[in-house]
């Protein structure tokens, strides 16, 4: 009868699958909203066992001793079939995921200890493993901008064009923002330390595959496969952090979590530096063997590190001891899941989209830098590939100066409001963390237009330059403030998906500018190629002054913000 039952939902499932993604597609909300119901209440019946699962979940955050127990009479909460009975499940236009259905054999129960959860771990391991996830974002994105040094060998040695030896740039920016739609539902399945085991080793493969490439198309594809790979370091590696560390109410988990952003952005903007000095005493392969190199720190890592992910604790725990079962979602079904969410909460979450725009353009205006430093300084001011890398040095200390000025905002503008919401019972409005945006937002294009009209053979060359410090710290202000934004108002099941959808916008957009920008570059020259970007960014002003004025009553309208 089970194997009959697992066939029909196979089918049904087959049937119902591409009517579940084009959902996506069909305006009406109503629409969607009536298809997604049917398909819930078709395939998807599992009210009993998602119920449990909610009711376990809860329990594992709790920092006292529970214990669950099939008597009524007993001080802990029961797991009995009648939890279903308690509440109708509301079903909303939402992208849920059915992962597990535990299920537990009568005369057993679970015993939360507090060192079960990672937030109680001594010190000495929490800043270990803070500081072991600092360094994998920072591998995973240096992996990407070290390549910039090495193009000019690449097009020696393929004889490829500028432009097509961007490609593997667009390639692993590309599998970033792919891996984030997957790594982040993976983690929340199967845990966080499983999905690093697994990738980490593979992004050190085809990072050394790339190194040892005999032709162009291997390079390509051996970059977007580590691009693939490494995503879970930026994706999972934040997760980490907040398992590890209450963000909102630890000052030290807010500097980690201020940490791991600029530790991601610096690896972008060492990455083109590095690569300049290796290119000057060894070939491009070395680029890929340093990356590879870094990459098997990772790996190292990764085996090292304990599991952070309650959730998945709890399964572990009650699997070996007291013999509950859990059953996995299908490989479908998670698949589905992990594209979906993120994609739905992009297209019709109303802060989510022009957010992820946001920071999608300013990850763009980065990449293009790779492209249109070389041409300004190289070309213009007859630079050495090494006096062009050193040239992003304005933007790490410019990143750097960001996060002083984030905490006095934040210090003045939202801790202090918050110790009087807690005294009083109330709750900070979360627009009191846009503030440091809304000046990003101002300095971004100032430092555009100051690269754009200061980058001539009359000036010198050190005026652009320290442009990046400008740009480095509007970076910072836009991709740390945002996230935090909207990490306040999501619960912790949909700030995942909400950071999954941001990260692949982010990069998925990002990715085609280091094609289209030597093609920009030669249609309309440096200056006015660059103010184009800068004219881009004036458009984009608005966009956090809108969510700080009208923020309350966008969240009003949003299906994945319960009141």
């Amino acid at each position: 009868m089970l194997k009959l039952i697992k066939v029909y939902n196979t089918v049904i499932g087959a049937a119902l699958s591409p009517c579940y993604i084009c959902l996506l597609l069909l305006p009406p909300v109503r629409i969607q909203e009536f298809l997604l119901h049917f398909y819930y209440y078709i395939l998807l019946d599992q009210t009993r066992r998602i119920q449990q699962l909610q009711l376990l979940l809860l329990l594992s955050y709790n920092n006292s001793r529970i214990k669950m127990d099939e008597s009524k009479s007993t001080t802990g909460t029961s797991c009995s079939d009648d939890i279903s009975e308690k509440q109708e499940p509301q079903f909303c236009l939402r992208w849920e995921r059915y992962s597990y259905a535990p299920q537990r054999p009568r005369g057993t129960s679970i015993i939360l200890r507090d060192d079960e959860n990672a937030r109680n771990l001594s010190p000495v391991i929490k800043y270990s493993i803070s500081i072991a996830v600092l360094y994998t974002a920072f591998v995973a994105t240096f992996g990407n901008s070290t390549y910039t040094g090495g193009m000019p060998g690449v097009m020696t040695s393929f004889g490829t064009s500028k432009t097509l030896a961007t490609i593997p740039i667009s390639c692993y920016s590309a599998g970033l923002g792919i891996g984030a739609l997957f790594s982040t539902a993976f983690s929340e399945v199967f845990g966080r330390r499983i999905v690093y085991r697994v990738t980490a080793p593979l992004a050190l493969v085809f990072t050394l595959l790339g190194g040892c490439a005999t032709n162009f198309g291997t390079v390509a594809i051996a970059r977007a496969l580590a691009g693939l790979f490494a995503s879970p370091c930026l994706t999972v590696g934040g997760g980490i952090i907040s398992d590890v560390w209450n963000i909102s109410l630890e000052k030290t988990g807010t500097i980690f979590a201020a940490l791991f952003v600029l530790f991601v952005v610096a690896g972008t903007q060492t990455g083109p530096m590095a690569g300049a000095a290796i290119i000057t005493n060894h070939s491009w392969r070395w680029e890929f063997w340093v990356s590879a190199i870094l990459f098997g720190g990772s790996t190292i890592i990764a085996y090292l590190l304990p599991e952070t992910y309650q959730p998945q604790i709890l399964r572990q725990r009650a699997e070996a001891r007291m013999g509950l079962i859990a059953t996995r979602a299908t490989l479908t079904r998670l698949v589905l899941t992990s594209l979906g969410r993120p994609l739905h909460m992009l297209l019709v979450e109303p802060t989510v989209f022009p957010t992820g725009l946001v920071m999608a353009i300013t990850q763009s205006v980065v990449f293009s830098y790779f492209v249109s430093y070389a041409t300004l300084f190289q070309k213009i001011y007859h630079h050495s590939p090494y006096a062009v890398g050193m040239a992003f040095c304005p933007l790490i200390i410019g990143s750097i100066t960001a996060i002083p000025t984030i905490a006095i905002f934040d210090q003045i503008f939202y801790r202090k409001p918050r110790i009087e919401a807690i005294r009083t019972g109330t709750k900070v409005a979360p627009e009191k963390r846009l503030y440091p945006a809304m000046l990003g937002s101002i300095t971004l294009p100032i430092s555009l237009f100051w690269l754009a009209w200061t980058g001539r053979a009359d000036i010198p060359s050190i005026i652009p330059i320290l442009s990046g410090g400008l740009f480095g710290f509007s970076f910072v202000l836009t991709m740390l403030c945002l996230p935090v934004y909207h990490s306040d108002f999501y619960t912790a099941h949909y700030s995942a998906s909400m950071l999954a959808a941001l990260t692949f916008m982010r990069f998925f957009i990002s990715a085609s500018f280091p094609l289209i920008t030597p093609t920009i570059l030669d249609i309309l020259g440096f200056t006015w190629a660059t103010s184009m970007l800068g004219f881009v960014t004036v458009a984009l002003i608005p966009i956090p002054w809108i969510l700080y004025r009208f923020g309350p009553y966008l969240r009003t309208k949003s299906c994945y913000i319960q009141a």
